[in-house]
């Protein structure tokens, strides 16, 4: 695989900073008590929604509702300017608890009128410093920023992992570092392990988001190709609380029972023995020897 319009050492390493230079970022905004009234979401923008909206339901929301009450909103949301008014970045839970709260007012960092790629960029930036993400939300999150800088699709973000674990492709874009730097896992998990994620289908990502089930149980159920087998297993794991092994298990048993490699050699052997009859001479003395043999070899002849 190659990649095409970059040189090798480009330095994708700098794609989401470290914490002092997040810091830097964060202070080039202008942090604004913003009246909430002025304050929006743009359908689909916020990653954390994205990937795991049932988080934005009020019973869901009520500890951050009930804190924000008592201390306010601690961490200001980021927002940009869209049409005379403040448009979410980043902080949509926040932003939502804040309006269960009977809040009149948003501490937000105000980014500027940044274009859409801009803002999703910064948006992923946030979610990947942010405390404590779930597995699911770095996942996504974070082949999404990949995709967005390298232009590569996941297939190919999945497949130049891949070459470089094996050694068959140099990290031009320093993507290595980046991942050991911001989420403390490098290469090899996020090519054999975190890309599987990309394959779980919308229930199985809610399941773990939810903590039903653990997300190397669901790595267990993308062995099962049949989408109707893995729906009913799905629902049964979460039902019966089952761990990665007990799904382990579960799919090894829907495997199909693999026939005795001999079986079909007996099979044609059997129709090949009215001919032994025929033979006479030297070639039905070695038949009688191979006979012979075979039996000392099933034990026959301990049995007699």
């Amino acid at each position: 695989m190659t990649v095409k319009g970059k040189k090798p050492g480009a330095g994708f390493a700098h794609l989401v900073p470290s914490v002092d230079e997040l810091a830097a970022i964060t202070q080039q905004a202008v942090l604004v008590n913003a009246p909430v009234s002025s304050v929006h979401v743009l359908p689909g923008f916020n990653p954390r929604g994205r990937y795991s909206g049932d988080e934005l339901t009020s019973e869901k929301l009520q500890e951050l509702v009930k804190s924000i009450r008592e201390h306010g909103v601690l961490q200001p949301l980021w927002v940009r300017l869209r049409g005379g008014e403040y448009a979410v970045i980043a902080g949509e839970r926040r932003y939502q608890a804040a309006m269960l709260a009977d809040l009149t007012h948003l501490p937000v960092l105000n980014f500027g009128a940044v274009s859409d790629e801009r803002a999703e960029e910064l948006a992923l930036i946030e979610n990947a410093h942010r405390t404590n993400p779930s597995i699911v939300d770095q996942t996504l999150s974070g082949f999404k920023l990949l995709a967005l800088r390298t232009k590569m699709s996941q297939e190919e973000l999945v497949r130049y992992l891949n070459g470089v674990r094996k050694g068959q492709l140099e990290d031009t874009y320093g993507v290595g570092e980046w991942l050991q730097t911001t989420y403390g896992t490098g290469i090899s998990v996020w090519a054999q392990q975190r890309s599987k994620i990309l394959n779980f289908t919308p229930e199985e990502l809610n399941a773990v988001q939810a903590r039903q089930l653990d997300v190397k149980a669901v790595y267990a159920l993308l062995k099962v190709e049949n989408r109707d087998k893995r729906r009913e297993l799905l629902a049964e794991a979460v039902q019966h609380g089952w761990k990665a092994e007990d799904v382990r298990q579960a799919v090894q048993a829907l495997a199909p029972k693999k026939a005795h490699p001999l079986l079909s050699s007996v099979e044609g052997l059997r129709g090949d023995l009215p001919r032994l009859k025929q033979l006479t001479g030297k070639e039905a003395a070695q038949a009688q020897k191979l006979i012979a043999e075979l039996r000392a070899l099933l034990g026959q002849d301990k049995q007699r």
